[in-house]
């Protein structure tokens, strides 16, 4: 209430300014006051506390829409909403009809069924001929010899791996070789009697390189992960046939091997390789191309129930029972319940305006009825043709009341000032510059002597009504309450 009595800036207030003819020469400026249709009004800013709002009008927008489409061609049987229905994400919009996909899901797992089928007799040979490579291992045995491979096989393992270090001896010998040839050299260089002698020099420098390239290769490896990959694979092929042998030959007979023909997986892995790769693969292969047939069969079935991909309300529906409908084309379109505005803020107001800022939002379809929006975004980047910024705002609207494309009446809660300097909003004109990437500026009239005078401010927050002057004006001084746009500095008035 103080603010509100402190903003009466009316001359009822003040005493009324002197006017020019009592107190101008004899030929007064010709720009009066009295010649205009509007009477000019003198008032003086004052300090109270602010309730800051900055106030917008836009349009209401949907935050996008969604068109859902289907994943299959097939008839419309049934059709669960209508025009502005809302819906949850995961309820059913939808159902085709599924016969023909039915069928096809029928088809794919029978076709999967024989693949498996066919693999596992796949793996039935492969355990029957590894029964055949244990007798024959068994008929042909040669253990000592086997016994032998493994021996050798396991010494070029540990020599190769051996060759991965450098042998410290002949490192030792080539270091000890340097340091003799360096040793000469220093001799050489240090006699007198030998200090032109540049053949004896130039060997002992070749001798002194040659030395240190014999260190540089000594100190390299010899043997390379390869050779010691193969050395493995030796190894490994050995002692497979050697286990191959002893199973055959002593706890798993031929007899048990037979027996074990059912359970194929385990003797493939007891001998560590299948006896037929390629078969067993293209088995393998049939199976994983069958069963994906069949997942993708049961996906396109499954595709037959449409549901809503997010929560919201049906804006449209472009298909009607009995109608095909396909990928090609959405069935219909949902948007988000809630709603949004994008406003156009000042570049003045950039200051007042924050992320998470309440917002009153008031629509004429709903004139008693308030609305509670937040300021969501500030667009990053100004627009340099009308120096503002792009404010997202959103309004949650439960009860679905609100339409896009409605106009609304916006208040962004900018917080109170206390004792803020204030003049009527209408007091402050903007006055563009002559050059167009100028900022555009905030000026207010002030009154000396029955003259005005032209005033930069800076403002601060505003209830839509007064404006606060952070900048520019001083307390107590008189200033033009509606003035014009085309006054001229020093120009005589006439207050009303």
């Amino acid at each position: 209430m103080a603010a509100t009595a402190a903003l009466l800036f009316s001359t009822a207030c003040l005493p009324m300014l002197s006017t020019p003819s009592q107190t101008a020469p004899a030929n007064p400026q010709p720009a009066m006051a009295s010649t205009n249709a509007t009477a000019i009004r003198i008032g003086k800013p004052v300090r109270g506390d602010l309730n800051g709002a900055i106030a917008f009008t836009a349009q209401i927008q949907t935050k996008g829409e969604v068109a859902v489409v289907p994943r299959v061609t097939a008839t419309l049987n049934q059709l669960s909403v209508d025009l502005g229905s809302r819906v949850r994400a995961g309820d059913t919009l939808a159902e085709l009809d599924h016969t023909d996909l039915d069928q096809q899901v029928l088809a794919a797992q029978a076709a999967q069924a024989s693949e498996v089928l066919a693999a596992a007799q796949a793996n039935y040979n492969a355990a029957a001929a590894r029964v055949k490579a244990l007798q024959s291992a068994r008929d042909n045995a040669d253990i000592p010899t086997l016994d032998q491979r493994v021996k050798d096989a396991r010494a070029t393992l540990d020599q190769a791996q051996a060759a991965l270090v450098p042998d410290p001896q002949v490192v030792a010998q080539a270091e000890a070789t340097a340091a003799t040839a360096r040793t000469k050299l220093s001799q050489l260089q240090g006699d007198p009697s030998k200090a032109n002698d540049k053949a004896a020099l130039d060997a002992a420098r070749a001798d002194v390189q040659k030395a240190d390239d014999a260190v540089t290769k000594a100190r390299i490896p010899s043997g390379t992960q390869a050779a010691v990959a193969s050395a493995q694979r030796d190894l490994q092929d050995a002692q497979q046939a050697q286990l191959m042998v002893r199973l055959s030959t002593t706890a798993f007979d031929l007899d048990q091997a037979r027996a074990m023909l059912e359970a194929a997986d385990a003797q493939l892995k007891l001998v560590n390789a299948p006896a037929s790769p390629e078969e067993i693969k293209a088995a393998e292969t049939a199976v994983e191309d069958a069963f994906s047939q069949a997942e993708l069969a049961r996906a396109r079935a499954r595709g037959a129930t449409i549901t809503a991909p997010i929560s919201g309300i049906v804006v449209d529906i472009k298909a009607r029972v009995g109608s095909t409908i396909s990928p090609s084309a959405a069935l219909l379109t949902l948007i988000p319940p809630d709603m949004q505005v994008v406003v156009q803020a000042d570049e003045s107001q950039l200051g007042q305006l924050q992320v998470g800022q309440a917002a009153r939002v008031s629509v004429e379809s709903f004139a008693r009825e308030a609305f509670t929006g937040t300021v969501k975004a500030v667009a990053p980047v100004l627009d340099p043709r009308t120096r503002s910024v792009a404010v997202q705002i959103d309004i949650p609207d439960p009860q679905g009341k609100l339409k896009p494309g409605m106009f609304a009446q916006l208040a962004v809660q900018t917080g109170q000032r206390a004792g803020a300097l204030m003049v009527p909003k209408e007091a402050v004109l903007r006055v563009g510059s002559v050059d167009p990437k100028a900022p555009v500026q905030n000026v207010v009239y002030t009154v000396t002597e029955s003259r005005v005078h032209k005033t930069i401010v800076s403002l601060g927050a505003t209830d839509g009504k007064s404006v606060e002057i952070v900048q520019g004006l001083q307390e107590g001084i008189d200033l033009v309450l509606n003035p014009r746009p085309d006054f001229l500095e020093g120009e005589l008035i006439v207050a009303s």
